[in-house]
């Protein structure tokens, strides 16, 4: 599914990684036109740009994404040239980039090799990453420029959650553990979880009724649910647990993905295998008024999001000049705060920020986020679907006490479909994304990431939904609903094309790097005439490579 926000638009992409290739099918996906100058392989997400072998320099273009930084010195002119440098990184694919970022997590065993994570997590995250910062120039017209984006800076900023995790200490219970079919992801990260979930499952362990406790007892507790869990079926379980409000997920496999009902309903795969965007975004009606973007340091921001992605995602604009105003519950501060009531990580992802305390539930308060609204130009939330609505904030109410107003929704699993009330952390939708089930330890025994790679991800996705939405705006002057699911945004790291590959052991995750098949590769010839393979056409192996070097 094609949008057309940038139809009309011309990029030349010259690169041989998939980040960057990535970056350029993200924008032909809202109606650019992509011509790529192709090397001896072309990558999966190839298929629908025009491929050539020699560049054009003459010709006009509007977008120049390279990671050959030969080029950072040519004119393109009228063009927003983006460069992507790769620094330190020889080859660019993706098991080099989580070994040099530090991405990978260590076996249980020392002599065992380390553990990536499964799908293309580190490409994707820097695709996006350019993506946005393609978007941003656009919108601010700055034609005949060129940007430059840091790989290191952006992967190495992702293990802010794994510092945290490590500076809070670990969450108990969040773990996987054995069902009579496969794993089950089971978390229940609050005191109140905790002691429902205890009593549910009669685990025979002691009380534990603080985290610190919980922790002193991880080994017990970890034992009695895996005894717990193991002759029952995961999906019941999963959807018993998702009904008391646990974020429960069933580890699927790529397959059971494909089968999902929640992406059925959502029309996320497409045919061929194709999945489109990881959003969707719906116009409303015109305002009376034109709206003229200027500048981001005009933009004016309502956030009401926490912990990771919804931060992250406000945080971007932030960066850029934008006014944001994060709106917190007296009752309810961002979980990301921790104990001491502010931690690194919750600085780092809300600096720039203005703060307010808002009671939503309180008229008064209430009133008082609808006049900011009125002032400004988005709302960003990150609640589950019904909890807008509970406040009476639906997107009628915002419209109408502002017509032009951008309201994004950054949900666990979307705003429709039979799961849409679903809780879920990043751990949630890594075992139901087919993540986890890439993710695998020296047995083949699925594992969860060293950090929630998908939170950082959705953010970063959201933050370009938006800045395409605005792009959109300027013409229609209409208002916009962006509904991001972090669900698909997981499927979209874990969309790895092995369908042909049932029944063989080739997800491999340990310290290998991913090569293709020569014979699966299309022929130069079938080059010449723009054709590249799509998802699901060819095969994928590992092969060891990096297998004595481990993280720092």
């Amino acid at each position: 599914m094609t949008q057309q926000t940038l139809k009309g638009f011309r990029i030349l992409e010259i690169s041989t990684t998939l980040a960057t290739s990535f970056a350029a099918d993200l924008l032909r996906q809202q109606g650019a036109y992509v011509e790529k100058v192709s090397s001896k392989q072309t990558f999966f997400c190839d298929a629908q740009k025009e491929l050539t072998s020699s560049i054009a320099t003459t010709r006009q273009w509007d977008i120049v994404l390279t990671d050959d930084l030969q080029w950072k010195s040519v004119s393109f002119p009228q063009a927003v040239t983006v460069c992507i440098d790769f620094q330190a990184f020889q080859t660019g694919d993706e098991r080099e980039l989580q070994v040099k970022a530090g991405w990978l997590k260590d076996s249980e065993q020392e002599s065992s090799p380390s553990i990536a994570i499964g799908g293309f997590p580190a490409s994707i995250l820097v695709a996006a990453h350019i993506a946005f910062v393609t978007v941003c120039q656009l919108l601010e017209g700055r034609r005949n420029s060129t940007v430059v984006v840091h790989v290191a800076s952006i992967l190495t900023s992702a293990l802010h959650g794994r510092l945290f995790t490590m500076e809070e200490q670990e969450i108990v219970p969040m773990m996987l553990v054995p069902a009579d079919d496969g794993q089950l992801f089971i978390g229940a990260p609050s005191d109140e979880q905790w002691a429902f979930l205890a009593s549910w499952a009669e685990l025979d362990v002691p009380s534990c009724p603080t985290q610190s406790e919980r922790r002193l007892q991880k080994s017990a507790i970890n034992k009695a649910l895996s005894n717990w869990g193991a002759s029952q079926l995961r999906h019941e379980l999963m959807m018993l647990g998702q009904t008391f409000r646990l974020p429960f997920a069933s580890v699927q496999s790529h397959q059971e993905v494909l089968k999902c009902p929640q992406h059925k309903s959502r029309d996320f795969i497409q045919q061929q295998r194709i999945i489109r965007s990881p959003w969707i975004m719906s116009k409303g009606l015109a305002a009376n008024q034109s709206f003229s973007f200027t500048s981001f340091k005009e933009l004016r921001i309502v956030d009401l999001t926490a912990m990771w992605a919804g931060p992250y995602c406000t945080r971007l604009f932030a960066d850029l000049g934008a006014t944001v105003v994060k709106i917190e519950a007296p009752h309810r501060p961002d979980g990301i705060r921790g104990k001491s009531g502010s931690t690194p990580f919750f600085e780092e992802l809300n600096r720039n920020k203005q703060s307010v305390v808002l009671d939503l539930n309180v008229e008064e308060d209430k009133e008082i986020l609808l006049k900011l609204v009125e002032e400004s130009h988005i709302v960003v939330n990150n609640f589950s679907p019904r909890v807008m609505g509970n406040f009476g904030l639906t997107d009628d109410v915002l419209q109408r006490h502002n017509a032009s107003i951008i309201h994004a929704a950054l949900s666990a699993f979307g705003q429709t479909g039979p799961y849409r009330d679903y809780v879920g952390y990043g751990s949630t939708l890594e075992s139901m994304g087919g993540i986890v089930a890439q993710t695998v330890d020296h047995t083949g025994a699925p594992t969860l990431p060293l950090f929630s790679i998908s939170d950082m991800l959705a953010g970063v996705i959201g933050a370009l939904s938006i800045t395409l939405a605005l792009y959109e705006q300027t013409t229609t002057n209409a208002a916009y609903n962006i509904d991001v699911s972090q669900y698909e945004v997981a499927t979209l790291v874990a969309w790895v094309p092995y369908e042909q590959t049932a029944g063989e052991t080739v997800m491999t995750a340990d310290d290998h790097i991913i090569e293709e098949t020569s014979n699966m590769w299309h022929t130069e010839e079938e080059i010449r005439k723009g054709r590249a393979p799509y998802f699901g056409e060819h095969t994928a192996y590992y092969k060891t490579n990096y297998a004595n070097e481990k993280r720092d």
